[in-house]
């Protein structure tokens, strides 16, 4: 999948994709045990277009890459590239991009009792508790992380 650049951060990198960038794949029409093998298809019988199934809000989605550890056991590492989707509400536990003071990070949204944490998946980092005094803003929910199979 080829990305454009379009802007460099501290902590992200952002990328716009078009949907011809991403062209069909050929995919086996039938599933493929994670277990133990069985025979497989010969031929491949359908196509799988990565945009179709990646990106569900054309309008409102890019890509950003991830850098650094706080959300590596969530499975994003530093690298890996994050679909993320404006038109989404975050719900609870939702991992999302934030803004807070003009800095962007990608947490794990946490609501309780009327608080907003934004919660690192990685015990070395501390969680961030959202104040009235911080200039805070989601951009958007993480809908699909992409990273090699390691």
């Amino acid at each position: 999948m080829n990305l454009k650049h379009l802007k460099h951060t501290k902590n992200l990198d952002f990328f716009s994709f078009d949907k011809e960038m991403v062209s069909a794949i050929p995919i086996f029409s039938d599933a493929v045990q994670a277990g133990f093998p069985s025979p497989a298809e010969d031929h491949m019988d359908m196509e799988l277009n990565l945009n179709d199934y990646l990106v569900k809000n054309p309008s409102a989605t890019f890509c950003v890459r991830a850098i650094g550890e706080s959300m590596k056991d969530a499975g994003i590492e530093s690298g890996d590239i994050m679909i993320v989707d404006k038109s989404l509400d975050p719900q609870n536990r939702s991992i999302v991009l934030a803004v807070i003071d003009g800095e962007f990070t990608v947490k794990r949204v946490n609501i309780n009792n009327k608080e907003i944490y934004l919660m690192p998946e990685n015990i070395n980092f501390p969680p961030i508790k959202i104040t009235e005094e911080m200039d805070f803003k989601i951009w958007g929910v993480v809908t699909y992380i992409i990273h090699q199979a390691r």
